[in-house]
């Protein structure tokens, strides 16, 4: 209602009260001393379906006033006179809310009379009514959300400007664990952590800028002193006028939700990490590791044994000493797999499984191994367990087992799922890490049979070689060489390559190695040597049995090894070697590659090899380091050999070597072998 002038004549005489009326907003009715309408304004006229001549001279109560509430409105026009009403006080003086009658279509409304009597006797009141059927619907909507909020899952609260939390609904009760009569009038700092009181006034600072907040993750702490993750989603609550006043909060305890996204997130960084190292032991070390503190304070890797025991167990944990004890129980009482414990019942079953209290008591008393065991548990506070089968190409290597301690939190049903993913990752890449090892170990008595470890004493020659292995030296290569000394003094010297890599390579190079180490006995000459090869290679039934060659004879001439020297080589198609000697360096390449053709062409060399040459050999891993355009070619070599001819043969051989890791800048794509020889 706009400002109102109060409806009274121009004097005590009869002169007309309607005036002012016309420019009120709300409905002015004025009665006699008999509550007879004298006066009807036009706000009236809409408001009650009747027209002012229709209304002036009625009985106001008897026009507008169900039958239930006249008498009480009766009394409150008559300025409380007469027999007054049940409760009068509810009504005089003060704005009544009724129903009232709409008179051109009979139909009820809500609406709010304010009686105001006059300042006169012998007068009637004067009354001001408005139609407030909205504050019903408002008053419905109302009741509806607070049965809406009373009665939904979520946690929902509300707060003043300044933080008082205002309303609390079961659910929060539940969440939070205080009541309604707890919470309501305290500040929310009551179940904020002390780190994170902070954020409170950040909260409300976009509050009372009317700003919303969604999903807001933050931690929580309930009435038992548990911390746990919660989303907040904040509103502000604005009043008549649209002037804040406060905000409501949806909280949704998200702890298991954060829990397996943190799980997954860590999933996701550990399977990078989990083939780091070519070690079956070390690989079940970083795995575990891994796992603590995200996942368990205690986790430990048992693996199976012969003798259906359990042992062997790789252990990680956040308490001190516990891992160390843990694994010197396992060595010295191996768990039976036949037995009662955790690990054992899994490994039999064959499905993960939790344990949810470890403290009572049919379940402790088939967890403790030995006593020793039982103060480890004691001391470290076991109270819940998960354990998944590690099992890997259809073989079951192991069990991976989880533990809380003294952490207030259990393992859960839905936790099954990502730590049996886990187990199975983790077992693919123990399961690896042990192929590896045994590949590695097949790959190294192989490479003997390529390569010796260094090349053989040879009276009168200094020798070196560097061998540096592409990869992790799992795949083998067909690299070769091999120093075979002669009765009288001298020696063959053979290098070469066969195609392709892998146990058919070898298989190939060790083949070429044999085959001249026997012909070397029987022929004197190279060349034929390498012929001899070429037929072996040709008789093979592998697509790929094509090898490049050098073979080089050094023999001492009559002056024994401390006079002249000669060289005879014959090349295959192989990457020249370097004859370093006082006149410069000479190239020894040439031919073909054997295998391949039946009348293969092998270039012959003949040379003296005095005191101080060098003979420096390569394979194509060398010249082919890096990328096309870092590449060596023979004449490079050459030209690197004649420079460094100066130096120690280790030394030598450990600039080419550094030169070609230069150039690679990582990890070499074939493998390198450089053997250098010199006559002292």
């Amino acid at each position: 209602m706009n400002s109102v002038e109060e409806p009274l004549g121009e004097s005590a005489g009869d002169r007309p009260r309607t005036r002012p009326i016309t420019s009120v907003l709300d409905a002015v009715l004025i009665l006699d001393a008999d509550e007879r309408v004298v006066e009807f304004s036009p706000a009236a006229e809409v408001l009650f379906g009747i027209g002012r001549e229709a209304a002036i001279g009625r009985d106001l109560v008897e026009l507008i006033v169900p039958e239930e509430l006249r008498e009480d409105v009766r009394y409150c026009l008559g300025g409380g006179e007469g027999d007054a009403p049940d409760d009068p006080a509810e009504l005089l003086g003060r704005r009544i809310e009724m129903p009232a009658r709409r008179l051109d279509d009979d139909t009820a409304f809500a609406v709010e009379l304010t009686i105001v009597q006059p300042a006169e006797a012998g007068r009637g009141p004067t009354v001001f009514a408005r139609d407030v059927s909205h504050r019903a619907e408002i008053e419905r909507v109302r009741a509806h959300l607070a049965e809406v909020i009373a009665g939904t899952q979520d946690a929902v609260l509300s707060k003043d400007l300044e933080g008082i939390v205002t309303s609390w609904n079961p659910a929060a009760e539940a969440l939070y664990g205080y009541t309604g009569e707890e919470a309501i009038g305290s500040h929310v700092f009551f179940m904020v952590p002390d780190e994170l009181k902070h954020e409170v006034n950040k909260i409300l600072t976009k509050v009372r800028q009317g700003e919303r907040l969604d999903t807001y993750e933050t931690r929580r702490v309930r009435k038992d002193g548990k911390e746990i993750d919660v989303s907040l989603t904040i509103s502000p609550i604005r009043g008549p006028g649209d002037q804040l006043s406060g905000a409501s909060v949806i909280s949704r305890d998200i702890t298991a939700e954060r829990r397996r996204r943190r799980a997954r997130e860590f999933l996701i960084a550990a399977t990078r990490d989990l083939d780091a190292s070519l070690d079956p032991i070390e690989t079940a070390r970083n795995i575990v590791a891994k796992a603590v503190p995200d996942l368990a304070e205690v986790c430990v890797i048992d693996f199976i044994r012969p003798g259906r025991l359990i042992g062997d167990s790789v252990a990680a944990s956040a308490i001190p000493g516990a891992a160390e004890r843990l694994e010197r129980i396992r060595r010295e009482s191996p768990l039976d797999q036949d037995g009662d414990h955790p690990v054992a019942q899994v490994l039999r079953d064959g499905d993960p499984a939790i344990w949810r209290d470890l403290k009572e008591p049919t379940v402790a008393e088939s967890v403790a191994q030995t006593e020793a065991h039982q103060e480890l548990i004691d001391d470290a506070g076991y109270e819940s367990a998960a354990v998944v089968a590690l099992v890997a190409r259809g073989r079951t290597i192991g069990a991976l087992s989880f533990l809380h301690a003294n952490a207030d939190v259990r393992y859960e049903t839905a936790d099954l799922e990502f730590l049996g993913e886990l187990g199975d990752r983790a077992a693919l890449a123990i399961d690896n890490a042990r192929l590896y090892q045994e590949r590695d170990a097949i790959a190294r008595n192989l490479q003997r049979g390529l390569r010796p470890p260094r090349p053989a004493r040879v009276e009168g020659l200094e020798s070196s070689v560097v061998f540096e292995a592409a990869g992790r030296g799992i795949e083998i290569g067909g690299d070769l060489y091999d120093v075979l000394p002669t009765e009288g003094g001298g020696c063959w010297v053979l290098i070469g390559d066969v195609a392709g890599k892998g146990s058919e390579a070898a298989g190939v190079s060790v083949a070429v190695r044999h085959a001249v180490r026997g012909l070397t006995r029987e022929v004197d000459e190279p060349a034929e040597v390498l012929g001899r090869v070429n037929e072996l290679l040709l008789e093979g039934t592998g697509l790929n049995d094509f090898a490049t060659a050098v073979l080089v004879r050094l023999r001492p001439g009559d002056g024994g090894s401390e006079g002249s020297w000669t060289l005879s080589a014959a090349s295959a198609g192989h990457p020249p070697p370097v004859h370093v000697r006082k006149g410069g360096a000479r190239l020894l390449g040439g031919g073909t590659v054997l295998g391949a053709l039946q009348d293969a062409k092998v270039q012959r060399h003949e040379a003296r090899f005095e005191l101080g040459d060098t003979l420096v050999f390569c394979t194509d891993g060398w010249l082919e380091a890096g990328p096309t355009s870092e590449h060596r070619d023979p004449v490079e070599l050459a030209r690197l050999a004649e420079y460094l001819a100066p130096l120690a043969l280790e030394e030598m051989l450990a600039r080419l070597r550094g030169d070609a890791i230069t150039r690679v800048g990582g990890e070499l794509r074939d493998d390198i072998v450089l053997l250098a020889l010199r006559r002292v």
